[in-house]
């Protein structure tokens, strides 16, 4: 496998100028996009090439402004919300911050069940504040603690960098912090985009890891648009070609996500610890139920779609929802979208179901 075919300026932008303002939806998607996104689009998102074309900005610039997208719903109120740092057993480093959410009320005698939280941002951008919002719902309304995990991007620190964080902080939750009130017997992952792909990738690692032997089994990974094949090209994924130019994350900002992550392509695109779809079906017997929120305007569907598939063909119990003419940040958009808020309503139910 080749290098790649686009070279990145020195300050790790994509080398194309910034599009005209206002921004306009490609002419290839009209007809595809829900009224609602549209109308946000055109009020909003059309005069943020922030938000649309954040692989045209220098890195460091878009990091420093934050990158939150807009539409997110107000966060609910918790008992408590703190910062924690996870320290390192087995590879080296920096502890890893995490924030911990606190749902009211009082905890099951057992401790509250707990979900990890990975977040979004194309392993480049992002942090604890990204889906604060979603974090929040999730604990509240599934009664459960939320635990959103810091890990380490690139460019500064390129793939596998993150893999091990997430790893480390699955563990140290996992053998039960003596200071959080955690039933390690209901133990779920989830993750946004990036986030989506390296749950995935963690319920693979906890299931064949010598570090996890006689530890409880995890009980779901809730993959919302995740990022499933870096491989993945319009020649091998129906959704790559029909969603070239969708907004959000358009077949070119995907690729500048993938360049800055792995700038070694070749046989990085393909491993397992990147790409879960490429871990062989022995390790898919392995892991746990899953729900995969995908939107239907996103060039990553169709990856989502053949890891259910996958899923389900090696007897692992997935449940897949598609929400029709949304793009790949519908579920970060649920003050605007009706169906970002039926995203976050159907994965929290998943999440319950998991723990009862």
């Amino acid at each position: 496998m080749s290098k790649y075919k686009v070279t990145l300026n020195q300050d790790y932008s994509w080398p194309e100028p910034l599009s005209e303002l206002p921004l306009k939806i490609h002419p290839s998607m009209d007809g595809k996009l829900d009224p609602e996104y549209v109308k946000f689009f055109n009020e909003v998102l059309c005069n943020r090439p922030d938000i649309l074309e954040t692989h045209k900005y220098p890195v460091e610039v878009t990091k420093k402004g934050g990158n939150v997208i807009p539409g997110q719903r107000p966060s609910k109120e918790m008992s408590k919300i703190f910062d924690i740092t996870i320290p390192r057993m087995h590879t080296e480093g920096e502890p890893i911050p995490a924030r911990v959410f606190i749902p009211k009320g009082t905890p099951p005698s057992d401790g509250w069940p707990c979900m990890i939280w990975y977040h979004g941002g194309g392993w480049v951008l992002g942090g604890l504040h990204t889906e604060n919002s979603y974090c929040t719902y999730l604990a509240e309304d599934a009664k459960c603690l939320v635990i959103s995990i810091d890990y380490r991007l690139a460019p500064e620190f390129p793939y596998p960098a993150c893999v091990d964080d997430s790893f480390e902080a699955l563990l140290f939750i996992m053998y039960g912090p003596k200071d959080l009130d955690i039933d390690t017997t209901k133990v779920g992952l989830g993750g946004c985009s990036a986030g989506g792909n390296l749950s995935a990738i963690m319920t693979h690692k906890y299931a064949s890891s010598p570090l996890s032997k006689g530890l409880p089994p995890l009980r779901i990974q809730l993959l919302i648009v995740p990022v499933i094949d870096n491989s993945a090209t319009a020649e091998t994924y129906v959704s790559w070609k029909e969603n070239k130019f969708t907004p959000q994350l358009p077949a070119d900002k995907m690729m500048w996500y993938r360049q800055t992550y792995l700038p070694e392509a070749g046989s990085t695109l393909v491993e397992p610890e990147s790409s879960p779809i490429y871990y062989p079906d022995s390790s898919f017997k392995l892991v746990p139920p899953a729900y995969l929120g995908v939107a239907e305007c996103d060039v990553l569907r169709s990856e989502a779609e053949a890891y259910h598939e996958k899923l389900i063909a090696n007897g692992i119990e997935s449940k897949l929802e598609i929400l029709k003419g949304v793009p790949h940040t519908v579920m970060i958009m649920n003050e605007r979208l009706k169906q970002g808020d039926q995203l976050v309503e159907n994965s929290i139910s998943a999440v319950k179901a998991a723990f009862s």
